[in-house]
């Protein structure tokens, strides 16, 4: 599938061993928790889903489940708590997921995860985006800037009005079908 090549592609690009990660909770960063082979790895995360899938890839790992109100929807932890635990630790890399993408920002379901993102990326060296191809151009209330998005994978070319925006913030794009880098 699509979403997990665009995991695999991450992994091969961006994780080495002994870094500290950050999972954000997305359906295709969880591909990234279930591929993991690198070792000594703390991975931080605030879903079960990569909390779990993580558990079952490498022992020489560990995983800092971060703690909040626990939302069985999405199998997400959230909260003010969240925000501050965020505060703590500093990501080699953060692999963030979205909702949507398009000229104006990145777009987020909720609220609460907006926030969550904004710190993320706050305490990140690198920043990666994982936007898989029914993400373009979907809006949704809660829009994040580009600010702090440091490369963005995906599988097919963005938009113009995209691709514009991106290049002026000096965001990388790397195109899983041909792993190059535009």
């Amino acid at each position: 599938p699509e979403k997990e090549r665009l995991a695999k592609l991450a992994i091969t690009r961006f994780m080495k061993n002994n870094m500290t990660i950050m999972l954000d909770v997305s359906t295709t960063v969880n591909f990234i928790a279930q591929h993991i082979s690198q070792e000594h790895i703390l991975l931080v995360t605030h879903s079960i889903d990569n909390a779990l899938a993580c558990s079952q890839t490498n022992e020489k790992n560990r995983i800092f489940l971060l703690g909040g109100f626990f939302n069985p929807a999405s199998h997400m932890l959230a909260g003010p708590s969240i925000v501050e635990q965020l505060d703590q630790f500093e990501f080699d890399v953060a692999f963030i997921g979205a909702l949507g993408i398009n000229s104006t920002g990145i777009f987020y379901s909720e609220l609460d995860d907006l926030y969550m993102k904004k710190r993320m990326i706050q305490n990140a060296r690198k920043v990666c985006l994982l936007v898989d191809s029914s993400k373009v151009n979907q809006t949704s209330s809660f829009k994040l800037d580009f600010t702090g998005i440091d490369c963005i994978i995906t599988t097919i070319p963005f938009p113009n009005e995209i691709e514009k925006v991106l290049s002026t913030h000096n965001i990388e794009v790397i195109y899983e079908k041909e792993g190059e880098i535009k």
